[in-house]
Protein backbone atom coordinates (compact mmCIF):
# COMPACT_ATOMS: atom_id res chain seq x y z
CA UNK A 1 0.00 0.00 0.00
CA UNK A 2 2.78 2.39 0.93
CA UNK A 3 4.60 1.50 -2.32
CA UNK A 4 1.43 2.32 -4.31
CA UNK A 5 1.09 5.67 -2.61
CA UNK A 6 4.76 6.40 -3.20
CA UNK A 7 4.49 5.47 -6.87
CA UNK A 8 1.39 7.64 -7.27
CA UNK A 9 3.22 10.57 -5.70
CA UNK A 10 6.18 10.09 -8.03
CA UNK A 11 3.91 9.94 -11.08
CA UNK A 12 2.04 13.06 -9.95
CA UNK A 13 5.27 14.98 -9.51
CA UNK A 14 6.45 13.83 -12.93
CA UNK A 15 3.22 14.99 -14.60
CA UNK A 16 3.42 18.29 -12.76
CA UNK A 17 7.00 18.72 -13.92
CA UNK A 18 6.03 18.10 -17.56
CA UNK A 19 3.13 20.56 -17.28
CA UNK A 20 5.37 23.19 -15.69
CA UNK A 21 7.93 22.76 -18.47
CA UNK A 22 5.12 23.20 -21.06
CA UNK A 23 3.97 26.42 -19.38
CA UNK A 24 7.53 27.74 -19.25
CA UNK A 25 8.07 26.78 -22.91
CA UNK A 26 4.84 28.54 -23.94
CA UNK A 27 5.93 31.66 -22.08
CA UNK A 28 9.24 31.60 -23.90
CA UNK A 29 7.46 31.16 -27.27
CA UNK A 30 5.07 34.13 -26.86
CA UNK A 31 5.59 36.49 -29.79
CA UNK A 32 5.47 40.07 -28.44
CA UNK A 33 4.55 41.43 -31.88
CA UNK A 34 1.62 39.03 -32.33
CA UNK A 35 0.56 39.72 -28.75
CA UNK A 36 0.41 43.47 -29.44
CA UNK A 37 -1.73 42.88 -32.53
CA UNK A 38 -4.08 40.62 -30.57
CA UNK A 39 -4.41 43.17 -27.75
CA UNK A 40 -5.02 45.92 -30.32
CA UNK A 41 -7.96 43.99 -31.80
CA UNK A 42 -9.44 43.39 -28.36
CA UNK A 43 -9.20 47.12 -27.65
CA UNK A 44 -10.67 47.96 -31.06
CA UNK A 45 -13.62 45.62 -30.53
CA UNK A 46 -14.21 47.43 -27.24
CA UNK A 47 -14.07 50.75 -29.16
CA UNK A 48 -11.14 51.96 -27.06
CA UNK A 49 -9.44 53.67 -29.97
CA UNK A 50 -6.71 55.43 -27.98
CA UNK A 51 -5.55 52.12 -26.52
CA UNK A 52 -5.78 50.51 -29.96
CA UNK A 53 -3.54 53.16 -31.51
CA UNK A 54 -0.95 52.97 -28.72
CA UNK A 55 -0.70 49.19 -29.12
CA UNK A 56 -0.39 49.48 -32.92
CA UNK A 57 2.28 52.18 -32.60
CA UNK A 58 4.22 49.84 -30.28
CA UNK A 59 3.85 47.08 -32.89
CA UNK A 60 5.07 49.45 -35.61
CA UNK A 61 8.24 50.09 -33.61
CA UNK A 62 8.89 46.35 -33.59
CA UNK A 63 8.14 45.93 -37.30
CA UNK A 64 7.52 49.07 -39.35
CA UNK A 65 7.30 47.02 -42.55
CA UNK A 66 4.28 44.97 -41.57
CA UNK A 67 1.34 45.56 -43.91
CA UNK A 68 -1.31 44.61 -41.35
CA UNK A 69 -0.01 47.05 -38.74
CA UNK A 70 0.09 49.86 -41.29
CA UNK A 71 -3.49 49.45 -42.56
CA UNK A 72 -4.77 49.08 -39.01
CA UNK A 73 -3.11 52.36 -38.06
CA UNK A 74 -4.86 53.84 -41.10
CA UNK A 75 -8.13 52.43 -39.75
CA UNK A 76 -7.30 54.03 -36.40
CA UNK A 77 -7.07 57.47 -37.97
CA UNK A 78 -10.54 56.91 -39.43
CA UNK A 79 -11.87 55.95 -36.00
CA UNK A 80 -10.59 59.24 -34.62
CA UNK A 81 -11.97 61.26 -37.55
CA UNK A 82 -15.34 59.52 -37.32
CA UNK A 83 -15.99 60.97 -33.87
CA UNK A 84 -17.10 64.16 -35.61
CA UNK A 85 -18.19 62.95 -39.06
CA UNK A 86 -19.67 66.30 -40.08
CA UNK A 87 -16.78 68.49 -38.85
CA UNK A 88 -14.46 68.84 -41.85
CA UNK A 89 -11.75 70.81 -40.04
CA UNK A 90 -11.63 68.28 -37.23
CA UNK A 91 -11.38 65.37 -39.68
CA UNK A 92 -8.48 67.00 -41.52
CA UNK A 93 -6.31 66.23 -38.48
CA UNK A 94 -6.55 62.52 -39.30
CA UNK A 95 -7.55 61.74 -42.88
CA UNK A 96 -4.24 62.71 -44.54
CA UNK A 97 -2.18 60.59 -42.16
CA UNK A 98 -4.74 57.83 -42.61
CA UNK A 99 -4.26 57.79 -46.37
CA UNK A 100 -0.46 57.87 -45.98
CA UNK A 101 -0.50 54.74 -43.83
CA UNK A 102 -2.77 52.95 -46.30
CA UNK A 103 -0.33 53.89 -49.08
CA UNK A 104 2.52 52.38 -47.05
CA UNK A 105 0.56 49.15 -46.64
CA UNK A 106 -0.14 48.96 -50.38
CA UNK A 107 3.52 49.64 -51.20
CA UNK A 108 4.33 46.45 -49.29
CA UNK A 109 1.43 44.40 -50.67
CA UNK A 110 -0.71 45.64 -53.55
CA UNK A 111 -3.24 42.87 -52.82
CA UNK A 112 -3.87 44.11 -49.28
CA UNK A 113 -7.67 44.31 -48.88
CA UNK A 114 -7.27 46.44 -45.76
CA UNK A 115 -4.85 48.76 -47.52
CA UNK A 116 -7.25 49.28 -50.44
CA UNK A 117 -10.27 49.75 -48.17
CA UNK A 118 -8.74 52.39 -45.94
CA UNK A 119 -7.00 54.16 -48.82
CA UNK A 120 -10.39 54.43 -50.55
CA UNK A 121 -12.11 55.79 -47.44
CA UNK A 122 -9.49 58.41 -46.62
CA UNK A 123 -9.08 59.36 -50.30
CA UNK A 124 -12.82 59.95 -50.58
CA UNK A 125 -12.92 61.99 -47.38
CA UNK A 126 -9.99 64.11 -48.53
CA UNK A 127 -11.93 64.84 -51.72
CA UNK A 128 -14.95 65.89 -49.63
CA UNK A 129 -12.76 68.13 -47.48
CA UNK A 130 -11.05 69.85 -50.42
CA UNK A 131 -14.17 70.80 -52.38
CA UNK A 132 -16.29 69.75 -55.34
CA UNK A 133 -13.56 69.46 -57.98
CA UNK A 134 -11.31 67.33 -55.78
CA UNK A 135 -14.28 65.29 -54.60
CA UNK A 136 -15.06 64.31 -58.19
CA UNK A 137 -11.41 63.68 -59.08
CA UNK A 138 -10.90 61.48 -56.02
CA UNK A 139 -14.11 59.56 -56.67
CA UNK A 140 -12.43 57.47 -59.38
CA UNK A 141 -9.57 56.40 -57.12
CA UNK A 142 -12.03 55.70 -54.33
CA UNK A 143 -14.10 53.46 -56.61
CA UNK A 144 -11.10 51.54 -57.97
CA UNK A 145 -9.56 50.88 -54.55
CA UNK A 146 -12.90 49.83 -53.06
CA UNK A 147 -13.53 47.34 -55.85
CA UNK A 148 -10.06 45.89 -55.22
CA UNK A 149 -10.87 45.64 -51.51
CA UNK A 150 -14.01 43.69 -52.42
CA UNK A 151 -12.01 41.47 -54.78
CA UNK A 152 -9.42 40.57 -52.15
CA UNK A 153 -11.87 40.33 -49.22
CA UNK A 154 -15.42 39.63 -50.48
CA UNK A 155 -16.68 38.74 -46.98
CA UNK A 156 -15.96 42.17 -45.47
CA UNK A 157 -19.20 44.13 -44.98
CA UNK A 158 -17.40 47.45 -44.77
CA UNK A 159 -16.10 47.16 -48.33
CA UNK A 160 -19.65 46.96 -49.71
CA UNK A 161 -20.77 49.86 -47.51
CA UNK A 162 -17.99 52.04 -48.93
CA UNK A 163 -19.04 51.16 -52.49
CA UNK A 164 -22.64 51.97 -51.58
CA UNK A 165 -21.53 55.35 -50.28
CA UNK A 166 -19.66 55.97 -53.52
CA UNK A 167 -22.79 55.35 -55.61
CA UNK A 168 -24.97 57.33 -53.21
CA UNK A 169 -22.69 60.39 -53.10
CA UNK A 170 -22.31 60.58 -56.87
CA UNK A 171 -26.02 60.02 -57.48
CA UNK A 172 -26.72 62.84 -55.05
CA UNK A 173 -24.54 65.42 -56.85
CA UNK A 174 -26.19 68.78 -57.33
CA UNK A 175 -26.69 70.26 -60.82
CA UNK A 176 -23.69 72.57 -60.31
CA UNK A 177 -21.50 69.67 -59.20
CA UNK A 178 -22.53 67.71 -62.30
CA UNK A 179 -21.51 70.61 -64.50
CA UNK A 180 -18.11 70.64 -62.83
CA UNK A 181 -17.84 66.88 -63.37
CA UNK A 182 -18.58 67.22 -67.07
CA UNK A 183 -15.87 69.89 -67.36
CA UNK A 184 -13.27 67.77 -65.56
CA UNK A 185 -14.13 64.56 -67.44
CA UNK A 186 -15.76 63.78 -70.81
CA UNK A 187 -18.52 61.99 -68.90
CA UNK A 188 -19.38 62.25 -65.19
CA UNK A 189 -18.90 59.13 -63.05
CA UNK A 190 -21.69 56.59 -63.56
CA UNK A 191 -23.59 55.80 -60.38
CA UNK A 192 -27.16 55.21 -59.25
CA UNK A 193 -29.27 54.98 -56.09
CA UNK A 194 -30.36 51.50 -57.21
CA UNK A 195 -26.77 50.26 -57.23
CA UNK A 196 -26.08 52.04 -53.93
CA UNK A 197 -29.05 50.19 -52.42
CA UNK A 198 -27.73 46.81 -53.59
CA UNK A 199 -24.30 47.44 -52.06
CA UNK A 200 -25.82 48.59 -48.74
CA UNK A 201 -28.07 45.51 -48.65
CA UNK A 202 -25.07 43.25 -49.27
CA UNK A 203 -23.24 45.00 -46.43
CA UNK A 204 -26.27 44.53 -44.17
CA UNK A 205 -26.49 40.83 -45.04
CA UNK A 206 -22.90 40.44 -43.83
CA UNK A 207 -23.31 42.62 -40.72
CA UNK A 208 -26.82 42.87 -39.32
CA UNK A 209 -25.79 45.18 -36.44
CA UNK A 210 -24.21 48.04 -38.39
CA UNK A 211 -26.52 51.05 -38.10
CA UNK A 212 -24.82 52.80 -41.03
CA UNK A 213 -26.21 50.28 -43.50
CA UNK A 214 -29.75 50.58 -42.15
CA UNK A 215 -29.58 54.38 -42.32
CA UNK A 216 -28.34 54.46 -45.91
CA UNK A 217 -30.77 51.79 -47.07
CA UNK A 218 -33.45 54.10 -45.68
CA UNK A 219 -31.92 57.05 -47.55
CA UNK A 220 -31.85 55.07 -50.80
CA UNK A 221 -35.49 54.04 -50.53
CA UNK A 222 -36.39 57.68 -49.87
CA UNK A 223 -34.54 58.74 -53.01
CA UNK A 224 -36.36 55.99 -54.93
CA UNK A 225 -39.73 57.31 -53.62
CA UNK A 226 -40.55 54.26 -51.49
CA UNK A 227 -41.47 56.00 -48.24
CA UNK A 228 -42.77 52.90 -46.49
CA UNK A 229 -39.54 50.95 -47.01
CA UNK A 230 -37.53 54.05 -46.08
CA UNK A 231 -39.48 54.41 -42.80
CA UNK A 232 -39.01 50.72 -41.99
CA UNK A 233 -35.24 50.90 -42.36
CA UNK A 234 -34.90 54.22 -40.57
CA UNK A 235 -36.91 52.83 -37.64
CA UNK A 236 -34.65 49.79 -37.62
CA UNK A 237 -31.62 52.09 -37.38
CA UNK A 238 -33.22 54.03 -34.53
CA UNK A 239 -34.15 50.90 -32.56
CA UNK A 240 -30.85 49.04 -32.94
CA UNK A 241 -28.54 49.04 -29.93
CA UNK A 242 -25.99 51.87 -30.24
CA UNK A 243 -22.49 50.90 -29.13
CA UNK A 244 -20.63 54.16 -29.72
CA UNK A 245 -20.98 57.93 -30.01
CA UNK A 246 -20.84 57.53 -33.77
CA UNK A 247 -23.80 55.12 -33.65
CA UNK A 248 -25.81 57.60 -31.60
CA UNK A 249 -25.04 60.28 -34.18
CA UNK A 250 -26.31 58.00 -36.94
CA UNK A 251 -29.51 57.38 -34.99
CA UNK A 252 -30.03 61.13 -34.65
CA UNK A 253 -29.69 61.38 -38.45
CA UNK A 254 -32.20 58.57 -38.87
CA UNK A 255 -34.73 60.33 -36.61
CA UNK A 256 -34.33 63.55 -38.57
CA UNK A 257 -34.75 61.72 -41.88
CA UNK A 258 -37.83 59.92 -40.57
CA UNK A 259 -39.40 63.22 -39.53
CA UNK A 260 -38.77 64.59 -43.03
CA UNK A 261 -40.47 61.72 -44.90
Amino acid sequence: MKRSVAMLLILSLAVFGVAQDAVEDSEVLVDPFADLLMQAEVAHDAKDYEATMKLLEAAEKLDGQNEEVLWKISRGYFDFADRKPNDVEYKKQYIYDGRTYAEKALALNDKSAGGHKWYAIHHGQIGEAEGTEQKIKNSYGMRDHTMLAIKYDPSNAGNYHVMGRWHYALSDLSWIERQIASIIYATPPEASFEEALEFFKKAHDLDKKDIRNMLYIGYCYDELDDEKAAADWLNMAINTNASSESDRGLQAEAKEALDDL
